[in-house]
């Protein structure tokens, strides 16, 4: 059966539907670009879903693929489905020239496929922490504070080491960035702090991220103390629905250790807050 060949310019359309599909109200930048010897895309977005997230919608349009055990560029084929999604059709791999990528045999044609030679080479993620213009390191460092602030470490500036104890070497500027990139944001989400993960976040991470990003608003609680309403987030220390607002969380703060003040309400500025904020209404 003949395949189509589509051109870089026709792949990143596609790319370009199969985001939107996939992450709606995203804005992503997608474009094509044809040089000596080859081709490829650039897909670049703000937060957002993960580069690996994107990577698995992106790649699966790029026909080639580099080994650089041997220095040696493979090509595949593709079927082409009606819904804008690809199937690996064929590809020979480098396994044969001493290399790592496997080989794929021809696999069958889909229900309503058509075989295809995308005429992107690579299909390369870029994604960005702030808006073109601006620092991405403000984000990476107010991380970096909240993380020490979660740990009470002090923190020194980007080199600041130590953070899960005097056998931590790395320095939060690296932890605070590793914890970025696997963190997605949904369209309207924000950061406003960070926790530690659940059992259940950390057995499916097998226990590599310790912490996880809060991403939701303040919600409003019953101060645990006073009865009152407040803002805040909910800690696990304190029964559903309840928290501390900020005249008794500076009242019991002049007599309680910081110890204290952690183990039963949580994070200042995180679960509960000196100063009023509003609520997610």
């Amino acid at each position: 059966m003949e395949k189509e060949y589509l051109s870089c310019a026709e792949t990143a359309k596609l790319v370009r539907a199969a985001l939107k599909k996939k992450f709606p109200g995203i804005k992503f930048s997608v474009t094509s670009d044809v040089y000596s010897m080859g081709a490829s895309i650039d897909i670049r977005w703000v937060l957002g879903p993960t580069t690996d997230e994107v990577d698995k919608v992106g790649k699966q349009y790029a026909s080639a693929s580099f080994d650089g055990m041997i220095d040696m560029e493979v090509h595949w084929q593709h079927w082409l489905l009606p819904d804008g999604s690809t199937v690996l059709r064929k590809g020979e791999g480098s396994v044969g020239s001493m290399g790592y990528i496997s080989a794929v045999e021809e696999t069958p044609m889909p229900e309503g496929a058509k075989p295809v030679s995308f005429g992107a080479h690579y299909v390369q993620s870029q994604r960005s922490y702030a808006e073109k213009g601006q620092d991405e390191m403000v984000l990476r460092r107010r991380i970096a504070k909240d993380m020490c602030a979660l740990q009470r470490v002090e923190y020194t500036g980007d080199h600041t080491t130590h953070l899960y104890g005097v056998n931590d070497t790395e320095m939060v500027d690296q932890h605070a960035w590793r914890l970025l990139t696997v963190t997605s944001f949904a369209p309207g989400e924000e950061y406003f702090g960070v926790r530690y993960a659940t059992d259940e976040e950390r057995e499916a991470s097998h226990g590599f991220e310790v912490m996880r990003i809060i991403k939701d608003k303040p919600v409003t609680l019953l101060c645990s103390s006073c009865g009152a309403e407040t803002t805040g987030r909910q800690w696990y220390n304190r029964d559903t629905g309840y928290g501390l607002c900020s005249r008794c969380a500076e009242r019991i703060s002049t007599t309680e250790t910081p110890e204290y003040m952690h183990k039963c309400y949580g994070v200042e500025g995180v679960n509960y807050f000196k100063q009023e904020v509003k609520a997610n209404v």
